[in-house]
């Protein structure tokens, strides 16, 4: 997600300016917060061999209800390394439902007085054919197992119903389109901790997931268009005027779709073997989503050569009524203030490309390490800018400059670039340490190694962790291994509040 939304000249002090004071006026609590859970908690670490779960879901679409209805087929095998007797899977829509306070903290940027609830509900559950247990606690659906043995695949098969909730977040709707972000069930992550079922977190993007494979079968009245994570074969015309669109995609970490009216508009353009589509109202501004078009493209290429190729068939930047930026894999929201007007700003799509790299790609714990991702996307999108958009990168800069002053007040707190997500308050502090001193972090030391360096030991950091789940000790390890161990104190000593320089 991208915090920072820049412009030119002397609106970049003003941006400044107005976050620095949200920085200082915010103290809001967040009063949802849980702590974070996990289920067999100090069993070995997970098998070495991962397969894929696959995902194969088939739903409809009633856009003048807001309903989903549907089924999903999942296909797991046993990578925790031992038996389990249990499965988890998250279902973050369940987070807005009826009886969930969210009142408090950053939720007042989600939830306004013109929001409404919506929840998914499970009526069944089968596991191999034969109707099973099931229990749905917050936002986790947990299903009991006569006995998963290691390296085991069972079928599981989900019937379920969705209201989308109407608000500012991912999973919502406005007056022309519905946008699905966190809204499939996802088998939640088994580590060192054991089941990893953290809950939905207002500040950062709470999500924690390997990748998978994903088979989504999505029937919309016939006058609607879907964008999503995958690439959509030619729809197949159902009765009642419905279209019924396929997609098939792999070695991605969550499956995203935006279900868009008539008055939606696309720019189209071919990045080697990846088609890149701008999804845009009528009454947008046209030159602000060419503006952003062509910023996504040229970012898409950018990071493909200095970090590792795209692998996916597509890309889509989609307008939607979300309050700022938001990634997933292979498609991206932009705001709408973003194209409402010709003098608009190209940071945000810079800034979401780059997590296709840094979260999606390579992945991370969003919760327990959010610099990983947010802190890397901050780092990779400014380097673009000062290389393709030189004033905007300098105004990437200058905000970068004010915006890290002070840091150590909330250090002497016990906040600090490494802190995961449920230890802060507000959006304030969390956007200056996580974002921008952990983008900082990284500048310093690009400033002594230099760029080809911190290039070559990104692609070997990419190369080594596309398609897994990479830690913040698995980062330094790249880096220490080349650099030496001064390259690990130096990230160990910035993670937890020290600005020491790294000296080779």
């Amino acid at each position: 997600m991208n915090k920072g939304e820049i412009k030119k000249g002397r609106v970049y002090w003003l941006a400044a300016i107005l976050i620095a004071l949200a920085v200082l006026l915010s103290g809001c609590k967040e009063n949802n917060s849980k702590e974070t859970t996990g289920t067999n908690k100090n069993q070995p670490s997970v098998a070495k061999e991962f397969i894929p779960t696959e995902y194969d879901s088939t739903v409809t679409v009633n856009v003048e209800e807001k309903t989903i209805a549907g089924t999903l087929k999942v296909k797991s095998t046993n990578n925790t390394g031992k038996d389990q007797d249990k499965i988890y899977f998250h279902v973050y829509p369940n987070q807005f439902r009826e009886d969930v306070d969210l009142l408090g903290g950053f939720w007042r940027q989600i939830i306004d007085e013109n929001s409404e609830p919506g929840s998914m509900e499970v009526t069944e559950v089968q596991v191999d054919g034969t109707k099973g247990n099931f229990e749905i606690k917050d936002t986790v659906l947990e299903i009991p197992l006569d006995k998963w043995k290691m390296g085991q695949t069972i079928d599981l098969e989900l019937k379920f119903s969705m209201k989308v909730p109407k608000n500012n977040g991912r999973f919502t709707y406005d007056e022309n389109a519905i946008w699905l972000g966190n809204w499939i069930p996802i088998q939640a992550v088994y580590d060192e901790r054991g089941w990893v079922t953290d809950p939905y977190h207002s500040i950062g993007d709470p999500f924690y997931s390997q990748v998978g494979k994903y088979s989504v079968n999505v029937t919309v009245p016939s006058n609607y268009k879907v964008a999503s994570t995958g690439k959509e074969e030619d729809g197949v015309k159902e009765q009642d005027g419905y279209m019924t669109y396929t997609t098939t995609i792999d070695n991605v970490r969550d499956f995203a779709m935006v279900i868009m009216d008539e008055n939606y508009q696309k720019l189209s353009e071919q990045v080697g073997e990846t088609t890149v589509n701008t999804w845009y109202l009528a009454s947008d501004s046209q030159e602000a989503a060419k503006k952003n078009h062509e910023a996504g493209i040229k970012a898409l290429s950018y990071f493909s050569k200095v970090y590792g190729p795209y692998p996916y068939p597509e890309y889509d930047i989609v307008r939607t009524g979300m309050f700022t930026a938001m990634e997933f894999p292979g498609l991206i929201y932009l705001p709408k203030n973003i194209l409402e007007s010709n003098e608009t700003e190209i940071g945000s799509v810079v800034h979401e490309t780059a997590h296709q790299w840094w979260y999606g790609m390579v992945g991370n714990d969003e919760v327990k390490e959010p610099w990983l991702d947010e802190a890397m996307a901050n780092y990779s999108s400014t380097r673009f800018m000062l290389e393709e958009f030189p004033e905007n990168g300098a105004g990437q800069l200058e905000l970068r400059k004010v915006m890290t002053q002070g840091t150590e007040v909330h250090e002497r707190g016990g906040l600090f670039i490494g802190s995961s997500v449920d230890k802060f308050k507000n959006i304030g502090t969390y956007s200056q340490l996580v974002y921008q001193k952990g983008a900082l972090m990284l500048e310093n030391l690009e400033k002594v190694i230099g760029k080809e360096k911190m290039d070559q030991l990104l692609q070997k950091y990419f190369n080594e962790y596309q398609y897994k789940i990479a830690t913040g000790s698995d980062f330094s390890s790249v880096f220490s291994e080349d650099l030496g161990p001064e390259a690990k104190e130096y990230f160990e000593n910035w993670l937890s509040g020290k600005e020491t320089e790294f000296k080779q």
